[in-house]
Protein backbone atom coordinates (compact mmCIF):
# COMPACT_ATOMS: atom_id res chain seq x y z
CA UNK A 1 0.00 0.00 0.00
CA UNK A 2 3.00 2.31 0.07
CA UNK A 3 3.29 4.92 -2.89
CA UNK A 4 5.53 4.61 -5.16
CA UNK A 5 8.52 7.26 -6.21
CA UNK A 6 8.17 5.00 -9.96
CA UNK A 7 4.35 5.17 -10.82
CA UNK A 8 3.16 3.52 -13.99
CA UNK A 9 2.70 5.97 -16.94
CA UNK A 10 -0.39 6.32 -18.51
CA UNK A 11 -2.12 8.67 -21.23
CA UNK A 12 -1.06 9.09 -24.66
CA UNK A 13 2.70 9.59 -25.84
CA UNK A 14 4.63 10.61 -28.22
CA UNK A 15 7.42 9.24 -30.31
CA UNK A 16 10.25 8.37 -28.62
CA UNK A 17 7.58 7.66 -25.51
CA UNK A 18 7.53 11.47 -23.61
CA UNK A 19 3.62 12.55 -23.29
CA UNK A 20 2.36 15.18 -25.71
CA UNK A 21 1.06 18.16 -24.64
CA UNK A 22 -2.07 18.00 -24.81
CA UNK A 23 -1.96 14.28 -22.81
CA UNK A 24 0.00 15.50 -20.04
CA UNK A 25 -3.16 17.01 -18.63
CA UNK A 26 -5.73 14.28 -19.76
CA UNK A 27 -4.59 12.58 -16.89
CA UNK A 28 -6.46 11.65 -13.07
CA UNK A 29 -4.39 13.82 -11.03
CA UNK A 30 -5.83 16.56 -13.21
CA UNK A 31 -9.30 15.78 -13.27
CA UNK A 32 -9.25 15.36 -9.62
CA UNK A 33 -7.28 18.89 -8.95
CA UNK A 34 -9.80 20.76 -11.31
CA UNK A 35 -12.97 19.49 -9.36
CA UNK A 36 -11.13 20.54 -6.10
CA UNK A 37 -10.22 23.86 -7.18
CA UNK A 38 -13.79 24.41 -8.35
CA UNK A 39 -14.55 23.35 -4.65
CA UNK A 40 -12.28 25.90 -3.10
CA UNK A 41 -13.33 28.54 -5.24
CA UNK A 42 -16.96 27.64 -4.71
CA UNK A 43 -16.68 27.54 -0.64
CA UNK A 44 -14.54 30.69 -1.00
CA UNK A 45 -16.99 32.55 -2.75
CA UNK A 46 -19.73 30.52 -0.37
CA UNK A 47 -17.75 31.87 2.76
CA UNK A 48 -17.32 35.17 1.52
CA UNK A 49 -20.97 36.23 0.95
CA UNK A 50 -21.50 35.12 3.93
CA UNK A 51 -19.11 36.91 5.96
CA UNK A 52 -19.67 40.21 3.43
CA UNK A 53 -23.85 39.82 4.69
CA UNK A 54 -22.42 39.66 8.68
CA UNK A 55 -23.59 36.53 9.36
CA UNK A 56 -19.97 35.05 10.49
CA UNK A 57 -20.85 35.29 14.39
CA UNK A 58 -21.91 33.09 17.38
CA UNK A 59 -25.55 32.80 17.81
CA UNK A 60 -27.40 34.07 20.83
CA UNK A 61 -26.95 32.08 23.70
CA UNK A 62 -29.93 31.21 25.51
CA UNK A 63 -33.26 29.18 25.53
CA UNK A 64 -31.23 25.99 26.68
CA UNK A 65 -30.01 24.26 29.84
CA UNK A 66 -27.56 22.02 29.56
CA UNK A 67 -26.16 19.40 32.98
CA UNK A 68 -22.82 19.86 33.91
CA UNK A 69 -21.64 16.76 32.91
CA UNK A 70 -22.07 17.53 29.40
CA UNK A 71 -20.32 21.23 29.52
CA UNK A 72 -17.59 18.90 30.91
CA UNK A 73 -17.52 16.57 28.33
CA UNK A 74 -18.23 19.49 25.82
CA UNK A 75 -14.65 21.20 26.85
CA UNK A 76 -13.13 18.02 26.70
CA UNK A 77 -14.05 17.15 23.34
CA UNK A 78 -13.16 20.61 22.15
CA UNK A 79 -9.30 20.32 23.77
CA UNK A 80 -9.24 17.27 22.40
CA UNK A 81 -10.02 17.44 18.69
CA UNK A 82 -8.60 20.89 18.63
CA UNK A 83 -4.68 18.91 20.16
CA UNK A 84 -5.32 16.08 17.74
CA UNK A 85 -5.70 18.48 14.77
CA UNK A 86 -2.65 19.66 15.67
CA UNK A 87 -0.77 16.36 15.61
CA UNK A 88 -2.38 15.00 12.68
CA UNK A 89 -1.36 17.96 11.00
CA UNK A 90 2.24 17.44 12.52
CA UNK A 91 2.72 14.03 12.00
CA UNK A 92 1.53 14.69 8.18
CA UNK A 93 3.89 17.27 7.64
CA UNK A 94 7.08 15.14 9.34
CA UNK A 95 5.56 12.14 6.76
CA UNK A 96 5.42 14.30 3.66
CA UNK A 97 9.15 15.53 4.71
CA UNK A 98 10.28 12.38 5.06
CA UNK A 99 9.11 10.85 1.54
CA UNK A 100 9.97 14.22 -0.42
CA UNK A 101 6.46 14.36 -1.43
CA UNK A 102 2.67 14.92 -0.57
CA UNK A 103 1.13 11.23 0.22
CA UNK A 104 -1.99 9.64 0.39
CA UNK A 105 -2.91 10.74 4.00
CA UNK A 106 -1.83 14.28 3.85
CA UNK A 107 -4.00 14.72 0.29
CA UNK A 108 -6.67 12.83 2.17
CA UNK A 109 -6.39 15.09 5.49
CA UNK A 110 -6.49 18.49 3.02
CA UNK A 111 -9.56 17.60 1.79
CA UNK A 112 -11.09 16.57 4.85
CA UNK A 113 -10.60 20.01 6.01
CA UNK A 114 -12.21 21.39 3.06
CA UNK A 115 -14.97 19.76 2.95
CA UNK A 116 -17.18 20.87 5.70
CA UNK A 117 -19.00 23.82 3.97
CA UNK A 118 -21.34 21.07 2.80
CA UNK A 119 -22.83 20.61 5.86
CA UNK A 120 -25.89 22.28 6.29
CA UNK A 121 -26.82 20.38 3.02
CA UNK A 122 -27.86 17.71 5.82
CA UNK A 123 -30.36 19.87 6.93
CA UNK A 124 -31.85 20.53 3.44
CA UNK A 125 -35.30 18.94 4.01
CA UNK A 126 -35.44 18.36 7.93
CA UNK A 127 -33.61 18.90 10.66
CA UNK A 128 -31.43 16.02 10.61
CA UNK A 129 -27.82 17.18 12.20
CA UNK A 130 -27.63 18.39 15.31
CA UNK A 131 -24.91 20.76 16.56
CA UNK A 132 -24.37 21.41 20.15
CA UNK A 133 -25.74 24.82 21.39
CA UNK A 134 -23.22 24.51 24.21
CA UNK A 135 -20.43 24.42 21.91
CA UNK A 136 -18.66 27.01 20.18
CA UNK A 137 -20.88 28.11 16.99
CA UNK A 138 -21.60 30.60 14.16
CA UNK A 139 -24.55 31.74 12.08
CA UNK A 140 -25.04 28.95 9.70
CA UNK A 141 -23.91 29.40 5.93
CA UNK A 142 -26.53 27.83 4.56
CA UNK A 143 -28.87 30.67 2.94
CA UNK A 144 -25.49 31.30 1.10
CA UNK A 145 -25.40 27.80 -0.76
CA UNK A 146 -27.23 27.27 -3.93
CA UNK A 147 -30.54 25.37 -4.16
CA UNK A 148 -30.54 25.11 0.42
CA UNK A 149 -34.03 25.24 1.94
CA UNK A 150 -33.32 24.39 5.48
CA UNK A 151 -35.12 26.00 8.26
CA UNK A 152 -33.46 28.94 9.99
CA UNK A 153 -31.88 29.99 12.24
CA UNK A 154 -30.14 27.49 12.42
CA UNK A 155 -25.76 27.19 13.76
CA UNK A 156 -22.49 25.66 12.85
CA UNK A 157 -20.81 24.65 15.40
CA UNK A 158 -16.76 23.45 16.21
CA UNK A 159 -17.11 19.92 17.01
CA UNK A 160 -19.92 19.74 13.93
CA UNK A 161 -16.89 20.82 11.33
CA UNK A 162 -14.14 19.28 13.55
CA UNK A 163 -15.60 15.98 12.70
CA UNK A 164 -14.45 16.25 8.96
CA UNK A 165 -10.19 16.13 9.31
CA UNK A 166 -10.91 14.01 12.69
CA UNK A 167 -12.33 11.49 10.26
CA UNK A 168 -8.56 11.08 9.27
CA UNK A 169 -8.23 8.53 12.43
CA UNK A 170 -10.83 6.36 11.00
CA UNK A 171 -8.62 6.26 7.53
CA UNK A 172 -5.59 5.71 9.12
CA UNK A 173 -7.03 2.31 11.13
CA UNK A 174 -9.08 1.31 8.12
CA UNK A 175 -5.19 1.40 6.43
CA UNK A 176 -3.99 -0.41 9.84
CA UNK A 177 -6.37 -2.83 9.39
CA UNK A 178 -5.32 -3.46 5.95
CA UNK A 179 -1.98 -3.86 6.07
CA UNK A 180 -2.69 -6.33 9.45
CA UNK A 181 -5.06 -8.34 6.58
CA UNK A 182 -2.52 -8.22 3.98
CA UNK A 183 0.66 -9.59 6.52
CA UNK A 184 -1.93 -12.43 7.68
CA UNK A 185 -3.01 -13.18 3.82
CA UNK A 186 -0.50 -12.22 1.93
CA UNK A 187 -2.05 -14.52 -1.29
CA UNK A 188 -5.42 -12.61 -0.81
CA UNK A 189 -5.99 -10.43 -3.53
CA UNK A 190 -7.19 -6.51 -3.39
CA UNK A 191 -10.59 -6.58 -3.44
CA UNK A 192 -10.97 -9.22 -1.02
CA UNK A 193 -8.83 -7.42 1.44
CA UNK A 194 -11.07 -4.04 0.94
CA UNK A 195 -14.00 -6.00 1.84
CA UNK A 196 -12.51 -7.18 5.03
CA UNK A 197 -11.52 -4.51 5.72
CA UNK A 198 -14.95 -2.58 5.08
CA UNK A 199 -16.49 -4.81 7.44
CA UNK A 200 -14.13 -4.09 10.16
CA UNK A 201 -14.59 -0.69 9.64
CA UNK A 202 -18.42 -1.49 9.48
CA UNK A 203 -17.96 -2.42 12.97
CA UNK A 204 -15.84 -0.15 14.28
CA UNK A 205 -17.31 3.07 12.66
CA UNK A 206 -20.10 3.00 15.41
CA UNK A 207 -18.14 2.90 18.55
CA UNK A 208 -15.54 5.63 16.54
CA UNK A 209 -18.55 8.07 16.22
CA UNK A 210 -20.62 6.99 19.35
CA UNK A 211 -17.27 8.41 21.31
CA UNK A 212 -17.34 11.63 19.44
CA UNK A 213 -21.42 11.93 19.63
CA UNK A 214 -20.72 11.73 23.58
CA UNK A 215 -17.67 14.28 23.70
CA UNK A 216 -20.44 16.76 22.56
CA UNK A 217 -20.01 16.62 18.79
CA UNK A 218 -23.15 16.52 17.21
CA UNK A 219 -26.59 14.62 17.27
CA UNK A 220 -29.04 12.98 14.72
CA UNK A 221 -32.41 13.96 15.81
CA UNK A 222 -34.30 11.94 13.26
CA UNK A 223 -34.84 7.99 13.54
CA UNK A 224 -34.70 5.47 10.77
CA UNK A 225 -38.15 3.59 11.13
CA UNK A 226 -37.74 -0.24 12.01
CA UNK A 227 -34.49 -1.13 13.67
CA UNK A 228 -31.78 1.08 11.08
CA UNK A 229 -31.30 3.37 14.30
CA UNK A 230 -28.49 2.21 16.69
CA UNK A 231 -30.09 3.53 20.64
CA UNK A 232 -32.81 4.76 18.95
CA UNK A 233 -34.62 7.29 21.05
CA UNK A 234 -31.15 8.49 22.75
CA UNK A 235 -30.02 11.83 21.93
CA UNK A 236 -26.36 9.75 21.04
CA UNK A 237 -29.17 7.63 18.54
CA UNK A 238 -26.82 6.46 15.10
CA UNK A 239 -28.66 5.89 12.21
CA UNK A 240 -27.05 2.99 9.85
CA UNK A 241 -27.21 5.27 6.86
CA UNK A 242 -24.47 7.10 8.70
CA UNK A 243 -22.30 4.50 9.54
CA UNK A 244 -23.05 3.09 5.42
CA UNK A 245 -21.89 6.35 4.32
CA UNK A 246 -18.80 6.97 6.51
CA UNK A 247 -17.67 3.92 5.11
CA UNK A 248 -18.86 3.92 1.78
CA UNK A 249 -17.93 7.42 1.02
CA UNK A 250 -15.11 8.78 3.46
CA UNK A 251 -13.08 5.55 3.82
CA UNK A 252 -13.56 2.94 1.09
CA UNK A 253 -12.60 4.71 -2.18
CA UNK A 254 -9.11 5.89 -0.86
CA UNK A 255 -8.50 2.73 1.08
CA UNK A 256 -9.19 1.29 -2.52
CA UNK A 257 -6.45 3.45 -4.38
CA UNK A 258 -3.77 2.32 -1.71
CA UNK A 259 -4.70 -1.31 -1.81
CA UNK A 260 -5.19 -1.69 -5.88
CA UNK A 261 -1.74 0.43 -6.10
CA UNK A 262 0.37 -1.90 -4.28
CA UNK A 263 4.18 -1.52 -3.50
CA UNK A 264 4.90 -0.33 -7.12
CA UNK A 265 3.10 1.70 -8.30
CA UNK A 266 1.22 5.70 -7.80
CA UNK A 267 -2.38 5.13 -6.03
CA UNK A 268 -4.99 6.26 -8.88
CA UNK A 269 -5.57 9.55 -7.53
CA UNK A 270 -2.19 10.93 -8.18
CA UNK A 271 -1.44 9.37 -11.65
CA UNK A 272 -0.22 11.41 -13.97
CA UNK A 273 1.53 13.51 -11.19
CA UNK A 274 4.99 12.82 -12.75
CA UNK A 275 4.40 14.50 -16.20
CA UNK A 276 3.53 17.56 -14.48
CA UNK A 277 5.80 20.54 -14.16
CA UNK A 278 7.90 19.98 -11.22
CA UNK A 279 6.35 23.11 -8.94
CA UNK A 280 3.04 22.15 -9.65
CA UNK A 281 3.24 18.55 -8.43
CA UNK A 282 2.45 19.12 -4.49
CA UNK A 283 0.09 21.74 -4.82
CA UNK A 284 -2.05 19.18 -7.91
CA UNK A 285 -1.80 16.01 -5.22
CA UNK A 286 -3.09 18.37 -2.37
CA UNK A 287 -5.80 19.44 -4.46
CA UNK A 288 -6.99 16.68 -5.61
CA UNK A 289 -7.27 15.10 -2.15
CA UNK A 290 -9.73 17.75 -1.82
CA UNK A 291 -11.21 16.80 -5.11
CA UNK A 292 -11.33 13.38 -3.49
CA UNK A 293 -13.17 14.40 -0.33
CA UNK A 294 -15.24 16.83 -1.72
CA UNK A 295 -17.22 14.30 -3.85
CA UNK A 296 -17.15 11.57 -0.76
CA UNK A 297 -18.60 14.78 1.48
CA UNK A 298 -21.39 15.79 -1.13
CA UNK A 299 -22.22 11.82 -1.61
CA UNK A 300 -22.68 12.01 2.18
CA UNK A 301 -24.60 14.70 2.67
CA UNK A 302 -27.11 13.82 -0.01
CA UNK A 303 -27.29 10.44 1.14
CA UNK A 304 -28.63 11.74 4.86
CA UNK A 305 -30.58 14.46 3.40
CA UNK A 306 -32.58 12.40 1.57
CA UNK A 307 -32.70 9.34 4.53
CA UNK A 308 -34.26 12.37 6.50
CA UNK A 309 -37.27 11.89 4.05
CA UNK A 310 -38.09 8.65 5.69
CA UNK A 311 -37.45 8.94 9.14
CA UNK A 312 -39.13 10.63 12.22
CA UNK A 313 -38.26 12.92 14.71
CA UNK A 314 -37.42 11.92 18.73
CA UNK A 315 -37.21 14.26 21.50
CA UNK A 316 -33.86 15.79 22.19
CA UNK A 317 -32.78 17.51 25.38
CA UNK A 318 -32.56 21.87 24.98
CA UNK A 319 -29.11 22.14 24.19
CA UNK A 320 -29.59 19.76 20.70
CA UNK A 321 -32.67 21.77 19.36
CA UNK A 322 -32.72 23.90 16.83
CA UNK A 323 -31.99 27.46 18.38
CA UNK A 324 -35.30 29.90 17.91
CA UNK A 325 -35.25 33.87 17.57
Amino acid sequence: MAQASAPAASGSTAPGGDRTPAGRWRCPIVWWAVFGAACLVFQAVVFGRWIAAGDAHPHSSGGYTIPYPMKIATHVGQATVGLLFLVLAVMLWQECRRQGRITLKAAVFTGYCFSFWSGPYVNQFHYAAASNRYDLNVETWGPYLPGWRGDTPAIESFLMEMAYPVMLVWFVIALAVARLITRRRPHWTPRRTLAATTLVMLVCEPILTGAYQRLGGFAYPRALPGTLTLFEGQWYQLPVTSTLAVVGLFIVPALAMALHAGEDREVHLFRGCEQLPRLTRAWARLIAGVGLINAGTLGFQAVMALASLVSHPIDLPSWWDRPIR
